[in-house]
């Protein structure tokens, strides 16, 4: 491993810290922007998951003995030392304290499982595995489980693929110096790793086929955003297909795309970072322009949700440290087997899972829900209540605490507690059930007083595959249980 040259890594670090800062402001933004530098121009690099969630896992691969990681060994780093709510991160902390098998987290009654909260982690497998995309793969796939399903898991595959071979001066683990690949080249071997037929990959193409033709790029853009446009801004296959338009169109130059990254709106943050830090792969430190790096510098900040490990305090020691875990964990094969699974999560068991509680259809009597309950926890309503246009159940308050009530149906809903109308979500509103930021008019903070209540849902359509969902939270914004009892492992986060 002599060859690898610590700037390579060094620019990868700082790529994505400028490119995060860059894309934080305009984060969500769904539409064409133009910024030409940081706009408000920073004076530190503020935290921001995609750079911090790999600063867990490199504390995990410094804590492991060696060999290799398990699926639990990810499981566990959520439940210690991630305490954020967001989108995924916050199904995977409920799907895993409520003890829902850590094959199925991922993909159980999660609506973010196409989401880019693991698309933006795939630099630390790549500068681990550097040269050898199969490990880079193996790993990426097995981090992205954890919170997402197959086009999620597509997008941190891809890049960290992509990433892994276009390091140049590398020497891979067998001694053998790997050539590395220009960025057609690795992206042509990165879609290899993925299904041909997800989304993810077919939007990649779409860029990349544009750009081959002479598509001027923000005709390229418009096209992307036709085709794979969505309610979340944080939709993995269009986020990931906007990386590599920013990477094809940008020629090379660092300034170029990652201005072309955050003014393509969408997950600003995520896509701006990830473009940086691949290019900081191919040209190292030395070639990230100094106007970039001056108002940031290379501190490390680290925001709340992240607790209980030793961060680096700057880029230069969070490279040394990189630099050290080469050779750490045992090279793998990847032979495409993680595309046969199911991903349903159909063997979850939700009877079995504390916080269930049975909710009874608007047009079923109470007897006959004893019968044949139907059960549910949070979020996505059945299919049963969709189709009753509502539903009756109970909820058990055991404390004085405020919570957070959310109610989001594409035709609109009603939500009563004890017969007292506490929230109307109105007709139309885009559908992103996630509790620190679904639309306006579809949530609200509600102080329940302890004892056993009765919550009654009205939806305003009676279609049984209509989208809608109700969830229960914290002021934290962390989902709570309708039941009595707490459950463990209970998010340390201050309320918002």
């Amino acid at each position: 491993m002599s060859l690898i040259v610590d700037s390579t890594i060094m620019g990868c670090w700082l790529g994505k810290s400028i490119g995060g800062t860059l894309g934080l402001p305009a984060e969500g933004k769904m539409e064409r922007l133009h910024f030409s530098f940081y706009n408000p121009v920073p004076t530190i690099a503020p935290p921001n998951d995609d750079l911090e969630l790999q600063l867990v896992w490199l504390h995990v691969v410094e804590a492991a003995p060696g060999g290799t990681l398990t699926q639990t060994d990810f499981a566990n780093a959520w439940l210690n030392h991630i305490h954020y709510m967001w989108d995924e991160y916050g199904r995977t902390r409920w799907n895993l304290r409520r003890g829902v098998p850590v094959e199925h987290v991922g993909t159980f009654e999660n609506p973010f499982v196409s989401g880019m909260g693991s698309p933006i982690r795939s630099e630390i497998w790549a500068c681990l595995f550097p040269g050898d995309p199969d490990s880079a793969a193996y790993y990426a796939a097995m981090d992205a489980s954890l919170d997402h399903g197959v086009e999620g898991i597509a997008g941190e595959v891809f890049l960290a693929v992509m990433q892994s071979v276009i390091v140049p001066g590398r020497t891979a683990a067998d001694g053998i110096e790997s050539a590395a690949l220009d960025l057609d080249a690795a992206i042509s071997l990165a879609l290899r790793y993925i299904p041909g037929n997800c989304e993810t990959a077919l939007a990649i193409a779409q860029a990349r086929h544009n750009f081959e033709s002479g598509v001027e790029e923000w005709a390229c853009w418009s096209d992307l955003l036709a085709k794979h446009g969505h309610d979340n801004f944080t939709h993995a296959p269009l986020n990931v297909a906007l990386i590599v338009w920013a990477l094809l169109y940008g020629g090379g130059d660092f300034e170029k795309s990652i201005l072309l990254a955050v003014n393509g709106g969408y997950d600003t943050d995520c896509t701006a970072a990830t473009v940086g830090a691949t290019l900081g792969l191919i040209i190292g430190a030395e070639g990230i322009p100094a106007r970039w790096i001056e108002p940031i510098g290379e501190q490390i900040f680290v925001g709340p949700g992240i607790q209980e490990i030793t961060p680096p305090r700057t880029l230069s020691e969070l490279t040394d440290r990189t630099v050290a875990l080469l050779g750490k964990l045992d090279r793998q094969r990847w032979d495409n087997s993680l595309w046969n699974a199911a991903f349903d999560g159909k063997g979850v068991d939700l009877a079995t899972l504390p916080g269930t509680i049975s909710l009874v259809p608007a047009d079923t009597q109470l007897g006959e829900a004893l019968v044949s309950p139907v059960l549910w926890a949070n979020g996505e309503l059945p299919a049963e209540v969709k189709r009753a246009g509502g539903a009756r159940w109970i909820w058990d308050v055991t404390s004085i605490e405020p919570r957070e009530l959310l109610v989001l149906a594409r035709a609109g809903a009603r939500l009563y507690v004890d017969d007292m109308l506490v929230l109307e979500c109105p007709a139309g509103l885009p559908y992103v059930p996630a509790p620190h930021r679904s639309p306006g008019g579809s949530r609200t903070r509600y102080l329940p007083s302890p004892g056993r209540h009765e919550v009654r849902l009205e939806l305003s359509s009676s279609d049984a595959e209509q989208d809608a969902s109700v969830i229960l939270s914290y002021p934290n914004r962390h989902i709570c249980p309708w039941t009595r009892g707490g459950l463990p492992h209970a998010a340390n986060l201050p309320a918002e």
